[in-house]
């Protein structure tokens, strides 16, 4: 015993000596910046029920480096140390979005550039003769082999008059209007294509017996293009606008996700958008960060040959998985863009017949890719499987896909199960499925076996029977539609790793975590209550798990010391607003590696802080079912 009591002095002074040499250590360094008097949701443990929530952090070097209470971050400020008094408001991690086409978005919604192409004036239809001849006004004014890339304009069933989805116009009639230039005509997504023999014989000359030429009943092509070679024409031939003439359009659209609250924006890049981010990016101007999926093997005639040269830019498994670039600009996988369409137009792959005669959905009487959908990866125009099958091979991750129906998530778990039998690391690999249009309890079973993560988008519930969930509901019963669409509740119990997404400019963050809390329609109606979450999964779903999405768990994702400085403040409390109301919540302070990125213009004027970022008006955004 009285060696006990002799011990205790000496914890005393070992307990003091931490307590002051944490203090020195506080005083050796002065914040950057020190945010205070807040409440925030540091999301600092696996279980979303179970994280801290504390007044202030403490930013240096574009990091957290302490997160606590006020007088543990107060210590690291500084005469030099920007400070941010709270008041009370509520901060979360900032949101990771897992699909997001921002770069279609930043190229259509600031200054009407096209995405990355050099494209001519689209061409109206009001009958064949005069549609040919705007295309002939086209063709004068360009020089003799220069190409030509146009759409139609006025509308249209999918973009297009049925004229062209008929196949009205072939290579043989712009012949006639095209004679010294190759021509190129796109619509519904750039699904669809047809083009002048010029434009034919240079993709023939390069890859004589590519698949999807579509050919007529003697076996002559027609200048319609389908699958791989619609997907080559675009990536090989096209001709493309310079990262100088895009990169600022980019850019705005950057400014405006982190207005909503982004921090880092997942999303697929053609090697042309990758360009003009990296443009940006040397230049100091990008105000997100930007994780991507590449696509340079997607559709790619020479698909397994282009893997295996891109090996080591992306790869290993469980924890250990890494992504080549930087904090700002890295590669999270390989991208197949999509292995089937949407349920609106009749696209997307599945096993019941779609209807011609279903009032909500009109497009489904063309049945333009037959009665199940477009199915990629069985389709013999396509060569989807092959990449999958190549970015097994190669140590790669599959991200950044689109997926819709059920027939379509059979396939790509078909093909998953008998590649991870032959490379039995692959289900440490993350390859992910977006959308989560369809799962049901057998898929989802599959998938926890597969050790698949899913990017789930709230914006196919929220449109209700206009939507996805009302196309599923006509094909399949209401009760089967609000069970297998963006389960979020199924995916968790499963174990499985879900993130949530946009994939629509103008839908609000805040309205996505809404829905996925409240599983209603912008009319109202409750679609799968049992698939609910609650507001701390769905916070995660938009942080700490996005940050296993993009490889950057250890960084990002939650406010903790030696994570990436990225935070979000708050004009209401998440936890506690009323359901209904989570989509009104506004965003007045997005930091992002410890530096202001977005600032609500009235916040800013009331802190005295600088105004920065987007400035364009937001009243459009969709936020909430009650408008």
């Amino acid at each position: 015993m009285r060696n006990a009591y002799r011990t205790l002095p000496i914890f005393a002074l070992i307990f003091t000596a931490l307590l002051l040499s944490q203090g020195a250590f506080a005083a050796a360094i002065e914040a950057d910046m020190v945010i205070y008097n807040g409440q925030i949701l540091t999301a600092d443990s696996p279980d979303p029920n179970n994280f801290r929530t504390v007044q202030g952090a403490a930013i240096y070097g574009g990091s957290f480096i302490a997160v606590g209470s006020n007088d543990e971050v107060m210590q690291y400020a500084g005469p030099g140390t920007q400070k941010i008094d709270l008041g009370g408001r509520m901060v979360i991690p900032g949101l990771i979005e897992t699909h997001n086409h921002i770069y279609s978005y930043g190229s259509h919604f600031f200054g009407g550039q096209p995405q990355v192409e050099k494209q001519a004036p689209t061409v109206t239809w009001t009958n064949k003769q005069d549609f040919l001849g705007q295309v002939r006004t086209i063709a004068l004014s360009r020089k003799p082999g220069e190409w030509i890339v146009t759409m139609p304009g006025g509308g249209g069933i999918m973009g297009a008059p049925e004229e062209l989805w008929r196949g009205d116009v072939n290579r043989f009639d712009l012949d006639k209007v095209t004679p010294d230039n190759p021509f190129v005509m796109h619509w519904s997504a750039m699904e669809e294509m047809v083009v002048n023999t010029l434009a034919l014989n240079a993709l023939l000359a390069r890859y004589p017996d590519i698949r999807g030429v579509v050919r007529d009943d003697n076996g002559a092509p027609t200048g319609r293009l389908k699958g791989l070679a619609n997907n080559t024409v675009r990536y090989e031939f096209w001709p493309q606008l310079s990262p100088a003439q895009i990169g600022p359009y980019y850019k705005g659209e950057l400014e405006e996700m982190a207005a909503m609250g982004v921090t880092s924006n997942s999303t697929r890049l053609q090697p042309n958008h990758l360009a003009a981010y990296g443009w940006l990016h040397a230049r100091g101007d990008m105000p997100v960060r930007m994780p991507f999926s590449l696509e340079s093997g997607n559709r790619n005639p020479n698909a397994e040959a282009t893997i295996s040269r891109l090996t080591g830019l992306q790869g290993g498994s469980g924890k250990n998985m890494w992504g080549m670039g930087d904090d700002k600009l890295w590669i999270i996988g390989l991208s197949i863009s999509n292995i089937d369409g949407v349920p609106s137009t009749g696209a997307s792959c599945v096993t019941k017949e779609y209807p011609r005669e279903a009032p909500a959905f009109p497009l489904w009487r063309f049945q333009f890719y037959g009665p199940h959908g477009m199915c990629t990866l069985t389709d013999p125009e396509f060569n989807d499987i092959e990449t999958l099958r190549g970015a097994a091979k190669y140590g790669f991750r599959i991200s950044g896909m689109h997926t819709g129906g059920d027939k379509g998530v059979n396939a790509f778990l078909d093909a998953v199960e008998e590649m991870a039998r032959q490379y039995p690391d692959l289900p440490q690999r993350r390859w992910s499925l977006d959308h989560c249009r369809f799962l049901n309890e057998e898929q989802a079973t599959r998938a926890e076996r597969l050790g698949l993560m899913f990017s789930c988008g709230p914006k196919y519930v929220f449109a209700g029977e206009r939507g996805d969930i009302g196309a599923y509901k006509v094909l399949y019963g209401e009760q089967v539609a609000t069970d297998v669409v963006v389960p979020l509740r199924r995916l968790l119990n499963h174990g499985l790793r879900t993130t949530l997404q946009m994939d629509q400019h103008g839908f609000y963050t805040f309205l996505g975590l809404q829905v996925a809390v409240t599983r209603k329609d912008e009319q109202g109606k409750v679609w799968g209550a049992e698939q609910r979450v609650n507001r701390r999964e769905a916070l995660y779903m938009y942080t700490r798990w996005g940050a296993e999405y993009v490889l950057k768990e250890n960084k990002l994702g939650s406010i903790e010391p030696k994570k990436y400085a990225d935070f979000v403040v708050l004009d209401r409390d998440y936890l506690t607003v009323p359901e209904d109301e989570i989509g009104q919540i506004n965003v007045l302070l997005t930091v992002v590696d410890g530096k202001i990125a977005f600032t609500n213009p009235q916040f800013a004027s009331s802190m005295g802080l600088p105004q920065v970022g987007f400035r364009e008006d937001p009243t459009w955004w969709d936020r909430n079912t009650s408008e």
